[in-house]
């Protein structure tokens, strides 16, 4: 029983030594709350701890760094890690540090920054055991970028050469999403070529539509024209036509009137005239139809009696 008594004795001492310790050492206080999860106890913790020359050893920027990043403190854990990095180049965590930084970089999205880190990174330690993961993010850049086939070879790398690798599931989604992608565009790339012949046949049956109609059109033209021409034609055929019949009854009248002359010299000579009245009433239009009637009845029986006359002179030449 005072055995026992005495070992409670002891632990309780040394629990009480620790945790003076923890008081004394801020790095010791910050592991504490580091492993409660405690961010901004953890940081306070070692930020204090870097701050004093007698404790701002690489370990306490390292957890002090860890800390930051666990709060996603990124902007704070980069400079940090730059200060690491320069304050202790020797120090067995820095390929440690290097990897967290290009993943940082990542989740900033600085795409570029985080591949030239992490490449750094697995140039430097290529048998690093982070070194598969350092590929699969510089993967997850290229992906990002839309550099896919680049992407694709780097994850191939991670299944093909690092089996065990935690990454390796990952890093095979990634290969079939790409594949869908390839998939998708080669589909896009069809439907393009597909809508830009549907454009393309849909353009040549428009200018053949145009062109049609502008031949119906010239076609109509050149009907009307050609229509109008042969009216023409006949118009100019029938004026002609008139033109030589107007001739012919000048020609006609002319001969009338000449006739006419002959025969009124030939009753005048005769003494066959008829009265003035009776020429004035056949000359006249406007004269009484009866009057006209009248007289050219009597000029038909005196020309009766002229040709008779002329027949019996003919004759009685024609006897000599």
């Amino acid at each position: 029983m005072k055995k026992t008594f005495g070992i409670l004795l002891l632990l309780c001492a040394g629990l009480a030594c620790l945790g003076a310790q923890s008081a004394a050492d801020p790095l010791v206080s910050g592991l504490d709350a580091y492993a409660r999860s405690d961010w901004s106890s953890a940081i306070l913790a070692f930020r204090k701890a870097v701050s004093d020359p007698a404790t701002a050893t690489g370990e306490s920027w390292y957890w002090l760094i860890m800390a930051e990043l666990s709060a996603e403190d990124y902007d704070v854990s980069i400079r940090d890690m730059d200060r690491f990095i320069a304050s202790f180049p020797s120090d067995s965590r820095i390929p440690d540090v290097m990897y967290q930084k290009g993943r940082v970089f990542f989740l900033q999205e600085e795409y570029e920054k985080s591949i030239q880190t992490l490449y750094a990174f697995v140039t430097g330690y290529p048998s690093h055991p982070m070194a598969p993961s350092a590929y699969y993010w510089i993967g997850e850049c290229l992906f990002a970028v839309g550099r896919y086939e680049e992407a694709r070879s780097l994850f191939y790398r991670v299944v093909r050469d690092y089996p065990l690798a935690v990454k390796r599931e990952a890093a095979q989604y990634r290969i079939s999403l790409i594949e869908q992608t390839d998939r998708e565009e080669e589909l896009l790339k069809l439907l393009k070529v597909s809508h830009e012949e549907s454009l393309r046949v849909i353009e040549d049956y428009q200018r053949r539509q145009r062109t049609y109609e502008q031949a119906v059109t010239a076609y109509q033209k050149r009907i009307s024209d050609m229509i109008k021409d042969t009216r023409l034609g006949e118009l100019e055929k029938q004026l002609a036509d008139e033109k030589v019949k107007n001739a012919q009854l000048m020609d006609r009248v002319a001969a009338l009137e000449v006739r006419n002359a002959e025969l009124s010299a030939a009753l005048a000579k005769e003494g066959v005239g008829l009265p003035p009245d009776e020429l004035s009433a056949l000359s006249d239009e406007k004269a009484d139809p009866a009057k006209r009637r009248a007289a050219l009845e009597r000029l038909r029986e005196k020309a009766r009696a002229l040709q008779a006359m002329y027949d019996a002179i003919l004759a009685g030449e024609g006897s000599r």
